[in-house]
């Protein structure tokens, strides 16, 4: 019983020492400790030649080698945005206090001739190895938690579950994904033909570069730790996408958690609650 709850102990020792906690306290206890957090901020930073590569990087001053390092990605139909368009979610980040680098990359656009989603999965690989090379200068760790809006949380959940990088994305974020580019659903409807011009090819020509490109078909027990975000009333992510991630999910013992908001459109309207849960389930899983 001595041994026993000796060993009780020690597991609880170690466990402990493996949470991570996201949120710095708006007031650390502690006279000395009381640090304000400073987010140094380096904008347009190249990471390829094309003008489109290129990424802005946010690090707190509280900044540590194990947190997780916040990838996002636009929305834009894989052929129109930029990382402006999420520049409301990388405040709200930063108004959270989250302790965490925070990297709000551009990628190619499918509107550039010979773009399709494998070269848009390559600028995602290209930036997060040049941030792992200099991860030890930027004090940051390699842990990358990648959150992608609409077609960028196609590209977020695609890229974590391809062989591309060695499994670099430890954690993925999908809200309002299009998982099932095959689906007749999506392919004829409001996004039908930015989908086609992102395979490079029709669906009667390649049907199965069609379930290539779609995530949900590439999950399985190694994938990373996911949690998703749907819309009841999305007219361009239809619910079917939702039912379908939520079945695939459920059935597998891989880590995730599924998230179906019934009155939201796909222009998410309130980021206050899903960015409360990614930070929970980051503090959780990563």
């Amino acid at each position: 019983m001595k041994y026993l709850s000796l060993l009780i102990v020690w597991f609880t020792i170690i466990s402990c020492k493996n949470e991570i906690e996201l949120i710095v306290p708006e007031t650390p206890p502690g006279i000395v400790n009381d640090v304000p957090l400073v987010y140094e901020e380096k904008l347009d930073i190249a990471y390829g030649k094309s003008l489109s590569q290129n990424y802005d990087l946010y690090l707190p001053n509280t900044r540590n080698e194990r947190n997780p390092v916040i990838i996002l990605l636009h929305p834009g139909a894989w052929r129109i945005g930029d990382k402006t368009f999420v520049n409301s979610i990388v405040k709200s980040l930063i108004s959270k206090r989250v302790n965490c680098a925070i990297v709000n990359m551009n990628y190619r656009l499918t509107s550039t001739a010979g773009v399709t989603y494998v070269e848009q999965l390559e600028d995602i690989n290209t930036l997060l190895l040049k941030i792992k090379r200099e991860a030890k200068t930027l004090k940051i760790s390699t842990n990358f938690f990648i959150v992608g809006l609409s077609a960028g949380g196609h590209l977020a959940m695609l890229y974590g579950n391809s062989p591309l990088g060695n499994k670099l994305a430890k954690g993925v974020a999908g809200i309002v994904p299009p998982i099932n580019l095959s689906s007749k659903t999506m392919r004829e409807g409001n996004i039908g033909t930015d989908i086609t011009k992102l395979i490079g090819k029709t669906y009667a020509e390649a049907p199965n570069e069609y379930i290539k490109a779609s995530p949900i078909f590439q999950y399985n027990l190694a994938s990373p730790p996911t949690i998703v975000f749907f819309g009841g009333k999305d007219e361009t992510v239809p619910v079917e996408q939702a039912n379908l991630c939520k079945q695939v999910l459920s059935s597998s013992r891989a880590k995730s958690e599924f998230n179906f908001y019934a009155e939201q459109p796909h222009e998410w309207n309130n980021w206050n609650e899903p960015i409360d849960k990614i930070i929970k389930f980051a503090e959780k899983n990563l």
